[in-house]
């Protein structure tokens, strides 16, 4: 293999990549971003005063708290998984303690990955086992030897094919990884490759090869939202980050108009004969006029500081078309009282809400059953569990829901199933971070009170916040 066929990279790789790596350096922020060069010249700005500008310069990061509000509404509610036969293997435990061998466990990576997928808007997720040079599965155990997972980010993953099988469904056939600077490899269906590229001479070498024994490429797609391109996702920023960065040229513009209109400029006579008193003009320097006029006498001149005004104004512009096209603007609006919106547009925005969480919910959970599968097959074995993610991500008040569980509780309805499921709803929602034993026994206490007539609860103002009434409950 040549070098030239070992850095050929796929056409939708060539299309994206400079996209993924402006939305990751959105999302971190900070020196990443400063030095992109985000930042544009103005045409007559001077070489020096553009590179003040941009040392001076800073970003307000949109991008990353939005991102990270996403992960954290999708994983409130922990996930149910059955891991089946795996459960009662050592080595299975070993992983869930440590997926990566990096100190991750297993939620917490999949976490991770769910993150950068929404910054990306697709990662890869690389199953891979170690070399097995432990001759009994005591050994292997002893010493840790199993599969774990390394996260692939879009940028390293250089190219890919797929190919249909007989009944037309498509599979990764082969794909090309850069692990490091010099270091690539190649996966296929069958066996793996890995090259590497001498320093000095820049010739191509292979440097290991094996058989996996898999019969497909160990590799597994988490998209955040389907394109329609295969490899390619949709990034939770591919609008914002845009929006993101015209807040950052119009703070740098709005910070150079201050400083530039902070001091006068000072009007000074110049010398006819030339020469020894010519200035340069410029915001930052003298200004001259011609001392034969009329009245002419040195003053200082002040710009005006109408455009911060305007810039201002298309900040909170920009502010806020970043929330609406997050769907958060329903939690900006409950900031915001000077922009009061209508109930049934805040209950819109949060189906979307709800309707882009659930399709985060159902691609993660595709993701992680094709981990754990890829997993068994390493091992041997076969994934019988079952992994399901929570599909409601309601946002609503804690407070109203538990008040309008117990004043359902004075409606007149003759059933002891009724009042039962009540009071664990109750319970669920004043205790929302019970352990499952505590809720098991919460539950069982519940139904067995058979014979007791339930209390009726009564909520003061100070209890709940929002309530309709402020009498207690009959």
């Amino acid at each position: 293999m040549t070098l030239e066929e070992l850095e050929k990279t796929h056409p939708h790789y060539d299309a994206w990549v400079k996209e993924w790596i402006f939305y990751i350096r959105s999302y971190l922020g900070g020196v990443l971003y400063k030095k992109a060069d985000y930042l544009l010249q103005h045409p007559f700005e001077s070489a020096t005063n553009y590179r003040r500008r941009k040392e001076i310069a800073y970003y307000y990061n949109y991008c990353g708290p939005i991102v990270d509000i996403f992960v954290s509404h999708l994983y409130r509610k922990s996930a149910s998984r059955d891991y089946g036969s795996l459960t009662a293997d050592p080595l299975f435990k070993s992983f869930l303690k440590d997926a990566d061998h990096e100190g991750s466990n297993f939620n917490q990576f999949m976490r991770d990955a769910q993150r950068f997928a929404s910054v990306y808007g697709r990662v890869s997720i690389l199953v891979d086992s170690p070399e097995n040079y432990a001759m009994t599965r005591a050994e292997a155990i002893s010493e840790d030897i199993r599969p774990y997972v390394s996260l692939i980010t879009p940028e390293n993953l250089l190219d890919w094919t797929f190919v249909r099988l007989p009944s037309g469904k498509p599979v990764l056939d082969r794909v090309k990884i850069r692990e490091e600077k010099n270091r690539y490899r190649i996966w296929t269906r069958e066996l793996w490759e890995l090259w590497e590229v001498e320093r000095d001479s820049g010739d191509v070498r292979l440097a290991g090869f094996g058989e996996h024994g898999l019969g497909v490429v160990p590799l597994v797609t988490l998209y955040n939202k389907r394109s329609g391109i295969k490899m390619v996702g949709s990034s939770d920023l591919q609008d914002i980050a845009d929006i993101n960065k015209n807040i950052y040229y119009l703070c740098s513009d709005a910070k150079e108009i201050i400083e530039n209109t902070a001091f006068p400029m000072l009007a000074m006579p110049y010398s006819k004969a030339g020469g020894e008193d010519e200035r340069e003009i410029g915001p930052r320097n003298i200004l001259q006029y011609d001392p034969s006029e009329p009245n002419a006498k040195p003053y200082w001149l002040e710009p005006p500081h109408s455009s911060l005004t305007e810039i201002r104004e298309w900040v909170r512009q920009d502010i806020a078309e970043i929330h609406r096209i997050a769907k958060l603007g329903g939690v900006k609006s409950s900031e915001d009282f000077a922009h009061v919106r209508s109930g049934v547009a805040l209950e819109l925005e949060y189906q979307q809400l709800y309707a882009t969480l659930s399709e985060k919910a159902d691609n993660i959970e595709q993701a992680e059953s094709t981990v754990l599968d890829l997993w068994a097959r390493w091992s041997g074995s076969r994934f019988d569990g079952l992994i399901d993610y929570p599909d409601d991500f309601s946002v609503r008040d804690m407070a109203k829901d538990l008040d309008n569980a117990i004043k359902a509780q004075s409606a007149v309805v003759e059933s002891k199933t009724f009042r039962k499921e009540l009071q664990k709803k109750i319970a669920a929602t004043v205790l929302p971070k019970m352990g499952e034993e505590l809720k098991a026994r919460v539950r069982s206490e519940i139904e067995e009170c058979e014979h007791s007539e339930p209390q009726v609860l009564s909520v003061s103002p100070k209890e709940t916040k929002g309530g309709d009434s402020e009498q207690p409950l009959p």
